[in-house]
C-alpha cells in the first residue's frame, strides 16, 4: 500500500501551509522558473559554440536533466513538504547535510534572483530612460515580495498569466518563423565537431534547472503525491520541446554564424519578422516570472528551516489573513535587494549555478537512499529504472559542478562553510536555550525520531553525514 513518507504527525503542533495549488498552477510555477530570460540569451552562447548542432545539445541537455527530475519527482511524491531539496536531505541523509542543501539552495537562488532582478532593471532603464536601472530592480523585487505576502493563490495567478504570455510570445516567433526557414542554414549541422555539441549541451542544462521550485511549495499543492511528479515532468516537458523548436526557427532564420554572434539573439530572429518588440517585451515578462517564482521558492524553504528549528522561529509563522509565511517572504526579497543595489553581481553570479548543482548531487543522492530505505510498493510515485535515474543524474551534476572556474568553487565552498558554521552555532545555542527554558536536558525532538536519518547505523554517506550531525550538535550542547 503507498505511503506518505512525511505523515506530519510531528508536525501537528507547528504552522503548516494550506494546499491552495492544483495541477495547473504548480507546472506554471516549474514554466515560470525554467524558462527565464536565459533562453532569449544562452541560446546565442550555445549557437555559437555548436552551430546548428545545438538543436542537439538541447535535446542532451533536456535528457540530462530528466534524470534529476524523476529524482525530485519522487522525493516530492514521498515528502510533500514546504522546503523541498532541503526537507529531502533532512529526511534521507541527516540533518546536517539536510541543511547544507537547503542552506545553498537558497544562496543560490538568491544570487540568481538579485542578477535577474538586476537584468530587468537594466532593460526597462533602457525602454524607460529616466528610471535608474537599480531603482527598477528593487522596484520589481518590491512588487514580487507584496504579491508572495498577499497570497500563494494571488501570487500562482499572477505567475500562470506571466507564463502564458512569455510561451505565448515564443510560441509566436516559432509559428510564424518556422515556415519561413531556410533549410540552407542547416547544411553544415556540426561545423565544430561533436565535442563542441556537448559542450553546449553543458551550457544549455541551466536553462532547465527551474524545475525544483515546484516541489518547494509541495505543502501547498493538493492531492501532491499525483501533482509533484506530474507538475515537474510536465513542466520539463514542454520546456524541452519550447526550446526544441525556438532553437530551430532562430537557426533557420538567419544562420548560426549571426546567431551565435548576437548579444540578443532570439530578438535579432524575431526583427526579421517584425516582431522584435513582441519577443522583448517576451524576454522583461520571462525576467519578472523568474523573480517571483525565485522569492516564493526561497521562501519555503526558510520556514521549513525555521520550523525544524534551524533559523530563527519567527520565520515560521504564518500570516492569519494571508495563509503565507510572511516573515520568510520579506527576508528573501530583502536580501535580494541587498544584494541587487550594493554589490557587482558579476563574480558572485556563477556561485548560483555551484550551489545548484550541489544540491542536485545531494538531491539525487537523496533518492538513491529512498531506493534503499522504501520498498516501490510503498511509493506514490516511482521513477522509471530506478535507481539508475539518481546515480546518471547525480554524475552528470557532478561532472559540471567540477566543470566550474576554480574562482567559482572557491566562493561556493566559502558558501558551504558558512553554513557549516551557522548550524553547527545555531543549534547549539537552540538546545542551550531550551535547557534554560526548562531547566533541564532537552529531549530528542520528535521530527529527529521520525527522521530515517536518526535509524541506528545509518549515518553514513557525504563526510558520514556531514560528521555526525556536527558532532551531534557539539555533543548536545
Amino acid at each position: 500500500m503507498p505511503r506518505n513518507l512525511s505523515s506530519d504527525q510531528d508536525r501537528s503542533s507547528k504552522p503548516t501551509l494550506k494546499r491552495k495549488l492544483g495541477l495547473l498552477d504548480a507546472t506554471s510555477i516549474g514554466l515560470g522558473a525554467i524558462i527565464g530570460a536565459g533562453i532569449f540569451v544562452v541560446i546565442g552562447v550555445a549557437t555559437g559554440m555548436a552551430g546548428p548542432g545545438v538543436l542537439v545539445s538541447v535535446v542532451i541537455a533536456g535528457v540530462s536533466a530528466t534524470f534529476t527530475a524523476f529524482s525530485f519527482a519522487e522525493l516530492g511524491a514521498a515528502m510533500p513538504r514546504a522546503g523541498g531539496v532541503y526537507e529531502y536531505g533532512h529526511e534521507m541523509i541527516s540533518h546536517a547535510v539536510g541543511f547544507l542543501i537547503g542552506w545553498l539552495w537558497i544562496a543560490g537562488n538568491i544570487v540568481l534572483g538579485a542578477t535577474a532582478s538586476l537584468g530587468f532593471g537594466n532593460y526597462f532603464s533602457s525602454v524607460f530612460t529616466f528610471v535608474p536601472a537599480k531603482l527598477a530592480a528593487l522596484g520589481i523585487i518590491a512588487l514580487v515580495m507584496l504579491v508572495n505576502v498577499i497570497g500563494i493563490k494571488q501570487s500562482a495567478l499572477l505567475n500562470d498569466l506571466l507564463v502564458i504570455a512569455k510561451v505565448g510570445v515564443l510560441l509566436l516567433f516559432v509559428l510564424t518563423g518556422l515556415p519561413k526557414i531556410q533549410l540552407s542554414n542547416f547544411s553544415t549541422l556540426y561545423p565544430h565537431g561533436l565535442f563542441a555539441v556537448i559542450q553546449a549541451a553543458a551550457l544549455f542544462y541551466f536553462a532547465y534547472i527551474g524545475f525544483p521550485r515546484i516541489a518547494t511549495t509541495a505543502e501547498e499543492v493538493k492531492e501532491p503525491e499525483k501533482t509533484i511528479p506530474r507538475a515537474i515532468l510536465a513542466a520539463l516537458t514542454v520546456s524541452i520541446l519550447i526550446y526544441i523548436f525556438t532553437s530551430v526557427t532562430a537557426v533557420g532564420l538567419i544562420g548560426y554564424e549571426r546567431l551565435g554572434s548576437s548579444p540578443t539573439p532570439i530578438a535579432d530572429a524575431a526583427d526579421t519578422l517584425g516582431l522584435r518588440d513582441i519577443v522583448e517585451v517576451g524576454a522583461l515578462l520571462a525576467t519578472f516570472s523568474v523573480i517571483l517564482t525565485s522569492v516564493l521558492g526561497q521562501s519555503r524553504v526558510v520556514f521549513a528551516m525555521a520550523r525544524n528549528e534551524e533559523m530563527p522561529s519567527f520565520l515560521s509563522r504564518i500570516h492569519s489573513r494571508f495563509d503565507t509565511p510572511v516573515y520568510s517572504v520579506l527576508l528573501s526579497g530583502a536580501i535580494m535587494a541587498v544584494l541587487s543595489f550594493n554589490l557587482d553581481l558579476a563574480g558572485l553570479a556563477s556561485m548560483g549555478s555551484f550551489c545548484v548543482l550541489a544540491t542536485h548531487v545531494l538531491t539525487n543522492y537523496s533518492a538513491f537512499k529512498l531506493f534503499r530505505r522504501t520498498p516501490a510498493s510503498e511509493l506514490r510515485f516511482r521513477a522509471p529504472l530506478r535507481p539508475i535515474n539518481s546515480i546518471v543524474g547525480a554524475l552528470l551534476s557532478l561532472i559540471l559542478l567540477t566543470g566550474l572556474p576554480l574562482e567559482t568553487m572557491v566562493i561556493g565552498l566559502v558558501a558551504s562553510m558558512a553554513g557549516v558554521i551557522w548550524y553547527a552555532l545555531y543549534t547549539r545555542w537552540s538546545r542551550k536555550a531550551m535547557q534554560r527554558s526548562d531547566g533541564s536536558k532537552p529531549q530528542v525532538s520528535t521530527r529527529e525520531v521520525m527522521s530515517p536519518s536518526s535509524a541506528p547505523g545509518d549515518q553514513t554517506g557525504f563526510l558520514p553525514s556531514l560528521l555526525t550531525d556536527i558532532a551531534r550538535n557539539n555533543a548536545d550542547a
